[in-house]
């Protein structure tokens, strides 16, 4: 089976937690008769003591911008982070296995299920009166981002901050080129890959990585005014991403918060997997492709455990849903 032919690229325990990144599993979906294939990013988790699971494709990126620091003293420093969820959460993660310390900072408009399990972690958040998804300018009206930026920057707390900045961080596309990238290109069997923006690091790092393989990569938005937490609408930030600086020419078409939820319905009555909203985004366009011929897939980013709370507002799902079992393997639709 594909999932068992990859050893995971990371997997390491200590301090009451597991984490692994890598060699998540891909998925073969059937929607009203179209076929397409979905990577099932929340693979990449951290495990506590007491069993809790949580995972994302985010981890990734944690992980590589962290080991590139964990030489360099980062015990001695406190990792910040603007975050809307899933980057805060990993981030988290790698701070309990490592053992240094870490403040996120997140808009108070954040599910409580993300607060909730950060504070799970060991790192309760610093709220702020922001937008859901740190928007990106050259005025620093963001609170978050700004807020990240003095402890790093002033004179009376750089030495004892260190803002990773996954919106400038090279290591966050790196970890798609060189892990994420890999895996679908050794996966093969599709000629097109589905990824939601947000920083752009999984847009820039799978289409580097995968130039040279035939796979063609599409970065999609939400709507402006949207609901899909972790992803950007680019019209709604004053800049551009700087990773995303160079694909400033790109289109990055827009999917409509109906249709992604309307997806992750689907998925769910037919597969019994509660997707997060992004993974609804990225599942209704791979759709669409799919539907013109093309053998595509969706990045699943995360599962709904982040957003149980919007879903049972949207009477979706109920809080009794169990999680756990979606990372079970033989309880999913493998490719």
């Amino acid at each position: 089976m594909y999932y068992n032919m990859i050893k995971p690229h990371f997997e390491s325990r200590g301090n009451g937690i597991t984490v692994r990144v890598g060699n998540t599993p891909v998925l073969r979906l059937e929607i009203d008769g179209v076929e397409f294939y979905a990577k099932a990013e929340w693979f990449n988790y951290f495990e506590l003591s007491n069993g809790f699971k949580h995972g994302s494709v985010k981890m990734r990126a944690a992980y590589y911008m962290v080991k590139s620091h964990i030489d360099k003293g980062l015990r001695n420093k406190t990792v910040v982070e603007p975050t809307s969820g899933n980057t805060g959460i990993a981030l988290a993660a790698l701070a309990k296995l490592y053992s240094f310390k870490f403040l996120p900072i997140l808009s108070f408009k954040v599910t409580q299920e993300v607060k909730d399990i950060l504070s799970e972690i060991g790192f309760p958040a610093l709220e702020v009166d922001d937008n859901m998804c740190p928007r990106v300018s050259n005025t620093d009206t963001d609170q978050a981002i700004a807020l990240a930026r003095s402890y790093a920057l002033s004179p009376a707390t750089k030495d004892r901050y260190l803002w990773l900045n996954q919106y400038e961080n090279e290591d966050n596309p790196r970890a798609h080129e060189e892990t994420t990238a890999k895996e679908i290109a050794l996966f093969g069997n599709v000629d097109a890959v589905v990824t939601g923006i947000g920083t752009g690091g999984s847009y820039v790092g799978l289409k580097k990585g995968l130039e040279n393989a035939g796979i063609a990569v599409t970065g999609v938005q939400p709507q402006k005014n949207h609901r899909i937490q972790g992803l950007r609408n680019l019209s709604e930030s004053a800049l551009l991403p700087k990773i995303l600086e160079k694909e400033a020419t790109a289109s990055f078409p827009v999917v409509k918060d109906d249709d992604a939820f309307t997806m992750i319905e689907k998925v769910f009555s037919k597969y019994d997997m509660l997707l997060g909203p992004s993974s609804g985004v990225t599942a209704w366009y791979a759709y669409q492709l799919a539907k013109k011929g093309k053998r595509v897939m969706a990045v699943f980013a995360d599962t709904g455990q982040n957003y149980a709370s919007v879903y049972r507002e949207m009477k979706i799902a109920d809080s009794k849903y169990d999680f756990i079992k979606l990372y079970d393997v033989n309880k999913l639709p493998l490719a």
